[in-house]
């Protein structure tokens, strides 16, 4: 197959596929979407997943009513996947009309007309910093992020209260708490917060 071709190894659709599968079935798979029949039929296991997710996720009707009107697009386009017939920049505008309006846009004037609300509960919570401690932490979090942690739990060692700690800090005390609540998850799992002297060694 030409190096020109829009069917080649790629790694970041592979990312995409373990992140909504499990990488025990996606892991190394970049290299398969050379093949067009394989590609097309993982995006449209992924459109599915997607609907199916979608399903579970509170919305009112009019938001139900267009993203399931985007999802058939979808659809519909990757179904037409193929070497002669190039849909990309069709896919890539579903995609776009998918997001634009999970974050809050519609009726085709620059408002956003939703408000949009992420959270997570206190389980998933403590799974997301598992799986970071799995992982080296420090290694995973952005350094502002790692660094905020760092000094959270020196200050804490130090018992300074915390509300002083947010004080110093510039964060809420919610913050804070949660903070601390991921330093404890991280050592429950025998992982150890560094010191700013460790980390400049």
């Amino acid at each position: 197959m030409e190096t020109d071709s829009r069917f080649k190894d790629n790694w970041k659709l592979e990312m995409v596929m373990r992140n909504l599968f499990g990488s025990k079935h996606y892991y190394g798979t970049a290299g398969a979407f050379s093949d067009v029949e394989f590609t097309k039929k993982c995006l449209l296991r992924a459109v599915k997943r997607i609907r199916d997710r979608l399903d579970e996720i509170p919305m009112d009707e009019f938001l139900i009513q267009n993203v399931g009107r985007i999802l058939d697009g979808l659809e519909g386009d990757v179904k037409q996947i193929s070497e002669s017939e190039n849909g990309d920049w069709v896919i890539i505008a579903d995609l776009f009309d998918l997001i634009v309006h999970l974050v809050g846009y519609d009726w085709y004037d620059g408002k956003v007309h939703r408000s949009i609300i992420y959270f997570q509960d206190r389980a998933q919570e403590q799974e997301d910093w598992k799986m970071q401690a799995g992982r080296e932490p420090s290694d995973m979090m952005r350094l502002e992020d790692k660094h905020r942690m760092m000094l959270v739990n020196q200050l804490m060692k130090s018992k300074l209260p915390k509300y002083h700690i947010a004080w110093l800090l510039g964060l809420s005390t919610e913050r804070v708490n949660k903070i601390l609540r991921a330093i404890a998850v991280i050592e429950k799992e025998g992982k150890k917060i560094p010191s700013f002297a460790e980390e400049v060694e």
